[in-house]
């Protein structure tokens, strides 16, 4: 009851809009996204904000999503090659920015941790804005702390947070990474949970909010896998250094909220039509 009521309240807001975007649909079920991006990584204490906190920011674009396989309940989901969605053939993009990734604490399975952090999805309506391209120098991209310019303007679609249980050893860490990053270059992989923040309501909110992946600390939305490697176009001031980041994401996307209830509803209306005929 509590999602469908956050999901109607959602969409109310988003009416208020004289002309909101139409995003693409998600298709119920398992789905695999993939998407590349920018980003900047801070080594050696230096940090990304002036909160002095922040270790890690970026900007990406989703370029393919597509129906999903599981592989392992609650656990992996495969890609098919069954594609729904290509960047800028579907109408428009899906663009997006994370931020506020802290430093975690490292060991001897989880060398490059971090603790924290968001991800917000939006979308791109191409027959009103112009097309985003991944950016060749971090110049003139972030804006604010969640803002980053050609990534975070359109329709509002989710919030993300980092969530834990990826770091078997550690219940604060939310990100394993495989590799620590150096200026003499670097190509590491790194492991995630997210969870939707439902307090920040987008239009994909309440079918991305599954509680489909199961962990020691509990049930998460999403799972992240991405490889990060050195770019020094992106890098910042002293130890602040760029990468290419390119990033699969699984996902279980539930249905309307209406339409459980509407399938039980026509399976009691066929019941009955086949006791009367039956009679």
């Amino acid at each position: 009851m509590k999602n469908r009521i956050a999901f109607l309240l959602a969409g109310a807001a988003l009416s208020c809009g004289a002309h909101a975007a139409p995003a693409t649909a998600l298709p119920p079920g398992p789905a695999y996204l993939k998407y590349s991006g920018q980003e900047q990584i801070a080594i050696n204490g230096a940090s990304t904000w002036t909160d002095g906190k922040e270790i890690n920011w970026g900007v990406f674009i989703m370029t393919t999503m597509e129906e999903g396989s599981v592989n392992t309940p609650h656990d992996q989901i495969d890609p098919t090659g069954d594609i729904f969605f290509v960047n800028g053939l579907s109408g428009g993009q899906v663009t997006g920015m994370f931020y506020g990734i802290e430093r975690g604490t490292p060991s001897a399975t989880n060398p490059f941790p971090a603790t924290r952090g968001y991800m917000d999805l939006y979308w791109r309506d191409l027959s009103t804005m112009s097309k985003t391209t991944l950016a060749a120098s971090v110049t003139g991209v972030r804006c604010g702390y969640s803002c980053a310019n050609g990534y975070t303007q359109g329709t509002f679609l989710a919030r993300l947070f980092f969530d834990t249980g990826m770091d078997v050893g550690n219940p604060l860490n939310t990100i394993v990474g495989t590799t620590v990053p150096s200026s003499n270059g670097f190509s590491g992989q790194a492991d995630s949970y997210a969870s939707v923040d439902m307090s920040a309501q987008g239009l994909w909110s309440y079918h991305l909010n599954s509680n489909y992946f199961h962990t020691a600390l509990g049930a998460r939305d999403l799972r992240f896998k991405n490889s990060y490697n050195y770019n020094r176009r992106w890098n910042g001031g002293t130890d602040v250094l760029g990468a290419r980041v390119d990033d699969p994401g699984q996902a279980y996307v539930l249905p309307e909220p209406g339409a459980l209830p509407l399938m039980g509803l026509a399976l009691l209306g066929m019941g009955a039509a086949l006791r009367r005929q039956r009679g």
